[in-house]
């Protein structure tokens, strides 16, 4: 933490050890495919038919929350907000990682640049393409490992909230739009709650 320059996080417990992951690897894998095809719904607003279409004839569209089927049919998210759903693709891509798609660890400091994006493309089917490949060997990373990072983005979290309760300046150099779409994803795998509770 201190190497990212986060120095002052108010710890009230003891954050627990969670020794597993709640979530399937195919849900994972479904939910990856999901905020990619937002991310790029977001930043592509004619194709967002065409994919919701992709969607639905992959069977991804029963993954879906209610908040992104809405997004999906009803194509009046402002611009501000669909600039917020581009950065879906840090989860997309901490997915990834989780099942061991990726090889090159996302930067706490930065949103993936150009390098980690054509990483994810040469592991990750494109969108309107087949899926199956992605389903058919889905498996996570070691749990001890996804849980660091899920601790590492936790406390990254409580310090953001801290520094704006107390009206202080951010002093760390973390991403915090990137960190966040991170942390929501992997509080998802690691806890018990569904993705419409994360949204």
């Amino acid at each position: 933490m201190i190497v990212y320059g986060i120095d002052d996080i108010p710890l009230t417990a003891i954050p627990l050890n969670i020794t597993e992951v709640t979530k399937q690897p195919e849900e994972a894998a479904a939910r990856l495919l999901l905020l990619l095809s937002i991310a790029f719904s977001a930043s592509n607003a004619a194709e967002t038919d065409k994919i919701a279409d992709w969607l639905k004839t992959e069977e991804l569209w029963l993954a879906a929350s209610e908040v992104e089927k809405t997004f999906f049919r009803e194509h009046e998210t402002s611009e501000d907000k669909r600039a917020t759903l581009s950065f879906q693709f840090e989860g997309a891509y901490m997915l990834a990682w989780a099942l061991g798609k990726v090889k090159i660890y996302p930067d706490p400091s930065s949103e993936c640049d150009a390098e980690l994006v054509a990483d994810f493309f040469s592991f990750i089917p494109p969108l309107f393409s087949e899926t199956d490949s992605l389903f058919e060997d889905a498996q996570f990373k070691k749990v001890v490992a996804i849980h660091d990072e899920y601790l590492f983005y936790s406390m990254t979290q409580l310090y953001f909230k801290h520094i704006r309760e107390v009206d202080k300046e951010n002093t760390s150099n973390i991403h915090e739009a990137a960190a966040y779409r991170r942390f929501l994803v992997l509080e998802w795998l690691m806890s018990d709650v569904d993705w419409d509770e994360e949204e």
